[in-house]
């Protein structure tokens, strides 16, 4: 990602960093716990092709500040919120993975009408009962941050040497303490999935870890468009990125289309 430009940009949770790449229409990406705006290192030149694409990194985590607190989901809502200000973003598509998509459907229920759309990518939705359940598996996996090859391997279709130091690389700046923060949030956090009146998209990896969620999502968001991505993971952009590049700008530019035609009326 040699040609992108980076910055910060202030917000409630301290300093945002964040990659930029590309002119024309904003479109923002969220990346999941863990990791920095590199987790969308092999699509965010495939985007810049159509769009101003921004990638932050949320806070805790990448060269964005440490926190400082236990934040919510709604608190890193307002800290996008901040981010999207103060780079003067008119009506962003938000794609967020994972916790990044929780964070984008909570910007996207309170202020609608700034949000272009929405592309939610492995989005968790579970309830309580099942969170309690698969808790010891969650602080198996991010309470310790250095990872084996074993371990992160089976996650992904075909891991590369260079994504694999990026995953430990990324997952030492965060720390365990904070990645774990990032899963209470999701686990505390419920949805007002009713409040989100933007064109949505669902995104699945076929191999992805939350389809558990899947049913209960597309109940609650019937009129979204669903895509399952064959032999992906939970990191489609990854596993895919040519792929998963298209069902993002294709969706988008459909509706950036229908935004300019709306507005020539």
């Amino acid at each position: 990602m040699s040609e992108t430009r980076d910055g910060f940009v202030a917000g409630p949770l301290g300093r945002i960093h964040y990659l930029e790449l590309g002119t024309g229409a904003p479109l923002v990406l969220l990346h999941g716990a863990g990791n920095s705006a590199y987790e969308f290192e092999h699509v965010m030149g495939l985007l810049a092709r159509n769009f101003r694409v921004i990638g932050w990194d949320m806070p805790g985590h990448g060269d964005s500040d440490p926190l400082t607190q236990n934040a919510t989901i709604i608190d890193y809502a307002n800290t996008l919120a901040a981010m999207i200000s103060g780079l003067e973003l008119r009506r962003p598509h938000l794609v967020g993975t994972s916790v990044g998509a929780l964070i984008a459907a909570a910007r996207a229920s309170t202020f609608g009408a700034d949000v272009a759309t929405l592309s939610l990518v492995e989005m968790p939705v579970r309830t309580a009962v099942a969170w309690s359940r698969m808790w010891p598996l969650v602080e198996t996996i991010f309470s310790t941050p250095t990872q084996s090859l074993e371990q992160v391997k089976p996650r992904f279709r075909n891991l590369s040497d260079s994504d694999f130091r990026r995953w430990n690389i990324d997952r030492n700046k965060a720390g365990g303490n904070t990645m774990m923060s990032v899963m209470y949030a999701i686990r505390n956090h419920v949805p007002d999935f009713e409040a989100v009146s933007v064109p949505v998209l669902l995104v699945y990896g076929e191999r992805g870890p939350v389809g558990d969620g899947i049913d209960d999502t597309k109940a609650a968001l019937p009129a979204a468009e669903l895509v399952t991505m064959v032999g992906c993971g939970h990191f489609p952009m990854i596993d895919d990125p040519d792929a998963f590049a298209d069902i993002i700008v294709t969706f988008a530019m459909k509706h950036e289309h229908a935004s300019a035609r709306d507005h020539q009326r």
